[in-house]
C-alpha cells in the first residue's frame, strides 16, 4: 500500500467514535490528544514541565488521539489510532469464513478503497464496533448490531411459521 492510500488518524477517531456510541455499556469515556513518533516521551514530558500547549512538533511526531473507557466487568481499557489499525487489518487481512466472512466484505472494501472515495463513505456502527473489538481482543466480543443476512432484512428461516403463529393468537 503506498503512502498516499493511509489510513488517517480522522478516519481510525471516526471509528472509535462509532464504536462508543453503539456500545452504551462502556463506562467513564475519556478523550485525549497524544503525541506519537520517535520522541513521543520526552516531548510529553517537556510539555508537562512547560505552561502552554505548542501545536508544532518536530519532524517525524505527530497530534493523534487517545480514548480511555471500562468495559462492563470494569476493566480500563483504551483505543488509539494504532489500535483501530491493527483491527483493520485483521479484519481485512484475517482468515474468516462462513458468514463472519461475508460480513466483513464492506469493510474489506472500504479499506481497499482510493483515499479520497474512502473518506466520502460511510461504515456502520456494527463494521465500526466489529473494527474495534478486534483491535482490542481480537475477535467480536460484544453484540455489534449488525444483523446475520446478505439482502438487508434479519435472516429468519421459521418467517412463515411466525406469521402463521401470530394470526393464530390474533384470532382467538
Amino acid at each position: 500500500m503506498s503512502g498516499d492510500h493511509l489510513i488517517t488518524d480522522d478516519e481510525t477517531r471516526q471509528i472509535a467514535e462509532g464504536f462508543l456510541e453503539a456500545s452504551p455499556w462502556l463506562g467513564d469515556v475519556t478523550w485525549q490528544r497524544i503525541i506519537v513518533g520517535p520522541a513521543a516521551s520526552l516531548l510529553v514530558e517537556l510539555r508537562e514541565m512547560s505552561s502552554g500547549e505548542d501545536d508544532e512538533l518536530p519532524a517525524g511526531n505527530r497530534w493523534s488521539w487517545k480514548v480511555n473507557f471500562s468495559d462492563p466487568s470494569g476493566e480500563r481499557t483504551h483505543l488509539t489510532h494504532e489500535k483501530v489499525l491493527k483491527g483493520l487489518n485483521e479484519i481485512v487481512y484475517g482468515d474468516h469464513e462462513g458468514a463472519k466472512g461475508w460480513g466483513f466484505l464492506k469493510v474489506q472494501q472500504w479499506y481497499v478503497e482510493p483515499t479520497q472515495e474512502r473518506q466520502r463513505l460511510t461504515l456502520s456502527t456494527g463494521d465500526k464496533s466489529s473494527i474495534c473489538q478486534y483491535g482490542l481482543y481480537g475477535k467480536t466480543v460484544f453484540p455489534t448490531g449488525k444483523e446475520s443476512s446478505l439482502g438487508g432484512d434479519k435472516l429468519d428461516f421459521f418467517k412463515e411459521q411466525r406469521s402463521a403463529i401470530t394470526s393464530e393468537t390474533d384470532s382467538e
